[in-house]
């Protein structure tokens, strides 16, 4: 049986497997940024 590499990560799949490296770099990503991101400059606005 063969395996297939991800282009991504290096990641070494089964037949039939799909790598989910990135859909964790945008779960990462967003929770860097946060669920609030961008509110900050709403709240700013609103304080001036």
């Amino acid at each position: 049986m063969g395996y297939k590499i991800c282009p991504y990560c290096g990641a070494h799949l089964d037949p039939g497997e799909r790598c989910d490296c990135q859909d964790e770099e945008n779960a990462t990503s967003q929770q860097k940024e946060g669920p609030d991101a961008g509110r900050a400059d709403q709240d700013q606005s609103i304080n001036n």
